[in-house]
């Protein structure tokens, strides 16, 4: 799953898909991430997407703007004062989040089976794939090739 989404985010990041298809994307993967369409050679099983942090100029026309896309219920405060989620129906989370430079995704979380930070963080780290980030126990983050933040944490995860 995590190769499909980096797939995703280059082709959003070159102008080949708008904002908007990409989020549609991610949610058609999301709602399919079960453990038979996982590969078992990586260095952890994704399970979901947990959230895609968007950055936005103005987070109440964004919310609407999501809002009226997917019938989503009003959004709720997470990860600080200026991050406003939307809970897709089922699991994953749209976070808006108010920044002075909009247009880009953030980060992305994907929860993963059996999490452990510190296991995780130690095999990346010897597979040396990315550069680790964080020291929580409830989460990390891994630098993709092309600068991407991933964040990876247990597929309920409550941040």
């Amino acid at each position: 799953m995590v190769k499909k989404i980096e797939a995703l985010v280059s082709q959003y990041e070159r102008g080949d898909l708008t904002r908007r298809q990409l989020l549609q994307a991610l949610a058609v993967i999301s709602a399919g991430g079960t453990a038979a369409s996982q590969t078992p050679n990586g260095l952890m099983r994704g399970r979901n997407l947990h959230h895609v942090n968007i950055r936005v100029s103005n987070v109440a026309r964004s919310e609407n703007f999501y809002r009226n896309l997917f019938g989503l219920s009003a959004s709720r405060r997470v990860q600080g004062p200026d991050n406003h989620g939307l809970d897709l129906p089922g699991a994953g989370l749209i976070i808006l989040q108010r920044a002075d430079d909009p247009g880009r995704i953030d980060h992305l979380c994907v929860g993963v089976d059996d999490f452990n930070a510190d296991r995780l963080r130690t095999a990346v780290r010897n597979a040396a794939i990315g550069d680790v980030q964080g020291n929580a126990s409830d989460n990390f983050s891994v630098i993709d090739p092309d600068g991407l933040r991933v964040q990876i944490s247990a597929p309920d995860w409550s941040a």
